[in-house]
């Protein structure tokens, strides 16, 4: 058997059993990993002989991907694979990427963002009021001026 044959029963042992999208996925992954082991210098035939019987590959990942009970699985890399429901956001895994990266993140790291986040909240505030307060003390002075010779005459 071929790789263009191995990929070809998968392709059509996946048809129809999980959505398009997991399909290509699963067969982008599946040539990706032969191409590799061939770059490695095994032979294709080997490697094809070591995943074994696509259309048995293709009904775990049926069977994995929750098809019949609204929920399949995507591939996360080295082998793992989670769960999704139909309202699965493309954007979620970024997120989860990123919350994992900042979860690595140390308490003196938080510190030192928390400190500097706060000295530029506070530099903005002290600019704003420094450009004002020139303009704004000699108006508060003369109202304060007007306000006490009208208390003073009446």
């Amino acid at each position: 058997m071929t790789k263009q044959e191995f990929l070809e029963m998968m392709r059509l042992a996946l048809n129809g059993k999980v959505s398009s999208s997991l399909v290509m996925e699963n067969l982008r992954y599946y040539e990706d990993y032969i191409n590799m082991e061939v770059r490695k210098g095994e032979k294709e035939e080997d490697v094809l002989a070591k995943l074994g019987d696509p259309r048995l590959l293709a009904r775990t990942i049926a069977e994995t991907s929750g098809a019949g009970n609204g929920q399949s699985a995507e591939y996360a890399g080295e082998g793992m694979w989670y769960e999704r429901s139909e309202e699965y956001r493309p954007d979620s895994r970024g997120r989860q990427f990123w919350l994992k990266v900042l979860s690595k993140v140390p308490l003196w790291g938080w510190l030192i963002a928390v400190l500097l986040i706060v000295m530029v909240v506070l530099s903005v505030a002290f600019s704003i009021i420094g450009a004002i307060l020139p303009v704004l003390l000699p108006i508060l002075l003369v109202l304060f001026l007007v306000k006490a010779f009208r208390d003073w005459f009446n």
